[in-house]
């Protein structure tokens, strides 16, 4: 391990299969970044036999000054992302994917908006989506405001006192149930700005099978009731979201059962 020495924000970078390019290509933009004293956190999820994980542990340059956790998982990696949780140093923490890449001046703009805005426990911001798995910068577009990925958020470590660490129990959507749980108490706030748009890989999140996917989502309606009734917009979206998952797993049952509830929802 190698730790930083009173780091402002921690980096977890999550890696599977990246190819050695793409990986350091990440790596460099967090290292560039305008704001000093940052922590990286390197979560390698490859198996103990990939050849991913020996060219990681060969490159000595890569993982200087880098805590580097050897977890071997899929999907959403989240006994990695819990064990970063325990790990990491910093006043705040921000997840990444190694296909991912922001801005120079990104970490820096939101940290500075959390310190004058003492109250904002979790920010999250725009994203642009990667079209394909290249090293070119200029492939990146369709620029959003809505929440999709959680290398979007920006948390103080505070913030996981009251949301709790990553659920284990879920089949599938780890990542957006935390992004539910911070609806419930309130949290998030945006903040919005070319400096601080993500630029994601959306290959690298949500890979698994469709029916995976759509019993995780009705875990989600489970778990958050109180969250849907509250907010029913949401709640026809996700019925539509069930249903399109269960028509990608060809449970057409379930695809006609959940249509027509998004079909017939009274807002």
């Amino acid at each position: 391990m190698a730790k930083t020495d009173n780091p402002i924000i921690s980096v977890v970078i999550q890696t599977k299969r990246t190819p050695p390019m793409i990986l350091k290509r990440c790596i460099q933009c967090i290292r560039e970044q305008t704001i000093s004293q940052i922590e990286i956190i390197l979560l390698d999820s490859n198996d103990d036999e990939s050849q991913y994980k020996e060219s990681i542990k060969e490159d000595k340059e890569l993982l200087e000054n880098i805590i580097y956790l050897e977890i071997p998982e899929g999907r959403e990696f989240v006994n990695g992302k819990n064990t970063a949780l325990k790990t990491f140093h910093g006043d705040y923490v921000t997840f990444i994917s190694a296909q991912d890449i922001m801005p120079a001046g990104r970490l820096e703009k939101i940290i500075a908006v959390m310190e004058e805005n003492h109250s904002y426990n979790t920010v999250y911001t725009d994203m642009s989506i990667q079209q394909s798995n290249v090293l070119e910068p200029t492939d990146f577009g369709l620029v959003s405001h809505n929440f999709e990925y959680l290398p979007q958020l920006v948390f103080h470590r505070e913030a996981f006192q009251w949301i709790g660490e990553f659920d284990c129990d879920l089949v599938a959507h780890c990542d957006d149930d935390i992004w539910f749980r911070l609806n419930s108490l309130h949290l998030p706030h945006y903040v919005s700005s070319p400096e601080t748009t993500v630029s994601v890989c959306p290959d690298c999140y949500n890979n698994y099978p469709a029916i995976d996917s759509a019993i995780g989502c009705r875990q989600l309606m489970v778990k958050y009731a109180a969250l849907f009734q509250r907010n029913r917009k949401m709640k026809k979206r996700h019925y539509k979201k069930i249903a399109e998952e269960y028509k990608k797993a060809r449970v057409l049952h379930r695809y006609i059962q959940f249509w027509a509830k998004a079909f017939f929802f009274k807002k």
